[in-house]
């Protein structure tokens, strides 16, 4: 989704408006807050640590969450972001194309996993299995834009299930929206991240769908060009081992970054719905 041409002045309030940030704990008379755009499949993992570095660093960090396409174009919009944390690579590269970002990470993992609300009875055994009739709604982040969206869309293509499926989907604005949607039962399937499972017990999965239906499902942080040390020491404590072991706890794998020999952290096993006790069923394709 493009915003709209408007004055300068003008764009630049229009985002901040639209950004609608929340502050994780900032006070009167603090520094200059960090401001840190994160993916919304991230929320509940970027929001404790960034309450740790406030409480380590006495700097606040200002959190805007969105969908990455979201967050996107509010920074080419002329949003002044700190640092961007976003769910695919395509977003990133839009940022970094126009010489925005200083610095780039590529620091997390994900996977897809086809959910319905808890005891709802429905089985899913296969991923062709959503073609029943039973299932009216599938619930997904709008595949136009947002991250999770674009990549159910590219494994349901690759089963070549998309063109018959794509009548049922209720689109949402993020994966966030998308699991609501089925935890209320306005849509009787879902596909979002595995993550996404930890924070919600009206849903259960189904299916785990195989990694290679998808482009490598990657989060890559951004470091914007800034003049503030304080970013820069946010950037790295989100790299620190400490934040892996949160990010983990959530539900993220934690990914080599490739570029200049730098590794965050040594590759994590990520615990599938299946080792957690959910009833889900993994379908190499």
């Amino acid at each position: 989704m493009q915003i709209p041409f408007l004055p300068a002045c003008l764009r630049v309030v229009a985002v901040f408006i639209a950004a609608a940030t929340v502050a994780c704990g900032s006070r009167e008379g603090s520094p200059t807050p960090v401001l840190f755009f994160a993916a919304a499949s991230t929320q509940d993992a970027v929001r404790e640590i960034c309450s740790r570095f406030e409480a380590r660093n006495q700097v606040p960090v200002t959190l805007n969450i969105a969908a990455s396409s979201t967050l996107a174009q509010q920074i080419l919009a002329g949003a002044g972001s700190d640092l961007f944390l976003s769910a695919n690579v395509r977003w990133v590269e839009e940022v970094m194309t126009r010489g925005l970002g200083s610095r780039r990470r590529d620091l997390l993992g994900n996977q897809l996993v086809v959910i319905a609300p808890a005891g709802s009875g429905l089985r899913i055994r296969n991923p062709a299995d959503l073609l029943d009739p039973k299932i009216a709604r599938l619930s997904l982040a709008d595949p136009e834009g947002v991250p999770a969206g674009i990549y159910a869309r590219q494994a349901l293509r690759k089963l070549n299930l998309w063109r018959s499926l794509e009548p049922k989907v209720v689109r949402s604005s993020d994966v966030r929206q998308a699991l609501f949607f089925v935890e209320q039962g306005e849509a009787e399937a879902g596909i979002v991240y595995s993550t996404d499972l930890r924070i919600s017990e009206a849903v259960q999965p189904l299916l785990e769908l195989d990694s290679s239906l998808t482009r490598p499902i990657v989060y890559p942080l951004v470091l914007m060009e800034s003049p503030s040390e304080a970013p820069m020491r946010f950037f790295e404590y989100l790299l620190s081992q400490e934040s892996v072991e949160v990010f983990r706890r959530f539900g993220f794998s934690i990914l080599p970054d490739q570029a200049n020999g730098f590794r965050s952290a040594l590759p994590v096993r990520r615990e599938s719905p299946l080792q957690t006790g959910n009833r889900a069923t993994r379908i190499p394709c």
